[in-house]
């Protein structure tokens, strides 16, 4: 297990440091400002403290045999640390030095020296080559690169860090939950299969994301992520997809990438969900940790305009979800609350009603619905925006105090907040998704928003985002299922 790994209780920096652009002041820095609840030890026998933290000279003269060490120094010194985490009765090592198999032969056969008395010890080492790692629920943010995601359900496996990295500050930018981050580097002792495996078991784990560049054991690769896909998603990008892309992995972690049709196959084949991009990555999982799976492929679609609507129709039927007709017991009740000339078919067009009670209404009845196995509602939130310009042109007209127009301002928000409030509460009563896109935003608008409960709402600028999303999910839990009925 590694959970003393990602749950440290107290942690050692060797190589520690407070000059600038050093990577021992990178990871002790963002360490300490990231309020991290364990203790820290810095080892450097050239000064006498870090940051108002005593030093120690090496690692077997710490108080105590920690549960985490990081090592920031020359590849060439890295063999005596490990030596001294053994003698110290110290398991746990995130190796951030680089200069190993990523580098050529001499480096390739230090790695081998080293994971050879990882094996012979029984060390867990992430790396070399390195970024760090992240635990946002221990406040352990250790990474060469400082971003503070907020604590939430989506762990990271990253062959780059840089890119994990990335996926890190858009999930800060768009408040979306982060529970672990790993950059696993060279992979030289623990493999991608071993973050898969501990990710599985690990309670704060939603969803498992994950950039890819290669695998070393593809037969072990297939088994563990053929397990842990029946009991959590994996989303994953597959990099070196070209021929250059795949000398390129080579040259950054000294991976072999292989074939990109080949991964391609094993993803469909042990349930990988499939990203095509490192923002699409972001996007899918933060849809897989917010909504719940639909159970089938039928689509309803509300929307304010009905250009949006077919739209949205569209990318529907191109991603293999299906439209049905509106049931005449959803046209009797909205024939109540609708101007004639209304749709009277999905997608339900509300022509522009600017009636909230009416929004909800006609969300609950399409969810409720055993016709309709998701929801996409299209305009309502961030329908705000148009009500708050047409107020804001009236005021600069001078016809409506500013105390007026700042309370109509907060009500618009709060109208806001209580639907989508109330597509949770719908959410938790059918354990269906809806996913709200709205096309127009207004500076604070949220992009995922929470009350606390088992589901979230992501809030999606396009229809197309919307659809991949729910393709995707629905693709997951067809999977899934037939899985679970082959082994019942």
């Amino acid at each position: 297990m590694l959970d003393s790994l990602f749950n440290p209780k107290s942690v050692a920096v060797v190589g520690a440091s407070e000059i600038p652009f050093k990577w021992g002041t990178y990871i002790s820095s963002n360490i300490l400002d990231g309020k991290f609840t364990g203790r820290y030890y810095p080892v450097n026998p050239n000064i006498p403290e870090v940051f108002g933290f005593k030093t120690y000279p090496s690692i077997r003269e710490l108080p105590e045999a920690v549960d985490l060490v990081f090592i920031t120094t020359p590849a060439k010194t890295v063999m005596q640390i490990l030596q001294d985490c053994i003698a110290k009765g110290i398991k746990n090592i995130v190796m951030i030095t680089s200069g190993f198999s990523e580098t050529g032969a001499e480096g390739a056969q230090m790695e081998k020296e080293i994971i050879k008395l990882a094996k012979y010890h029984g060390l867990n080492i992430v790396g070399p080559n390195t970024m760090g790692i992240v635990n946002t629920h221990c406040s352990l943010y250790a990474t060469g690169a400082i971003t503070r995601p907020k604590p939430g359900g989506i762990s990271i496996i990253a062959q780059s860090g840089n890119l994990g990295y990335q996926i890190m500050e858009w999930a800060e930018s768009e408040d979306i939950g982060i529970a672990k981050f790993v950059g696993s580097g060279n992979e030289a002792v623990l493999k991608i299969e071993d973050y898969l495996k501990y990710f599985k078991s690990d309670s704060k784990t939603k969803v498992i994301l994950m950039y890819v560049e290669g695998v070393d054991d593809g037969r072990v690769f297939v088994d563990i992520a053929t397990e842990t896909s029946l009991h959590k998603p994996i989303i994953a990008l597959k990099a070196g997809r070209t021929e250059i892309g795949s000398k390129a992995a080579a040259s950054h972690t000294g991976a072999m990438a292989g074939s990109f049709s080949i991964f391609k196959g094993i993803m469909q084949q042990t349930g990988i969900v499939f990203a095509e991009s490192p923002r699409q990555l972001l996007t899918l999982s933060a849809a897989f940790d917010s909504f719940p799976l639909p159970k089938g492929n039928k689509i309803g679609i509300i929307t304010l305009g009905g250009g949006w609507g077919v739209v949205t129709a569209d990318e529907c039927a191109e991603r293999g979800l299906v439209i049905p007709h509106l049931p005449q017991s959803i046209k009797d009740e909205l024939d109540k609350r609708l101007p004639p000339f209304w749709s009277r078919e999905n997608p339900v067009d509300l022509v522009g009603q600017p009636d909230f009670q009416l929004f909800n209404d006609a969300v609950e009845l399409m969810v409720a619905h055993d016709d309709f196995d998701a929801v996409i509602v299209l305009g309502i939130v961030g329908s705000k925006v148009f009500a708050y310009r047409a107020a804001e042109a009236v005021r600069n007209l001078g016809k409506m105090e500013k105390s007026v127009f700042d309370d109509f301002k907060k009500l618009l928000y709060i109208h806001q907040k209580e639907f989508l409030d109330r597509l949770i509460e719908l959410m938790n009563r059918y354990k269906k998704p809806v996913l709200p896109v709205s096309l127009s935003k207004m500076p604070g608008d949220e992009t995922v928003h929470s009350n606390g409960g088992d589901y979230k709402v992501v809030i999606y600028d396009s229809p197309e985002e919307a659809v991949l999303c729910l393709s995707k999910m629905y693709q997951y839990y067809n999977y899934v299922d037939k899985r679970s009925r082959a082994y019942a």
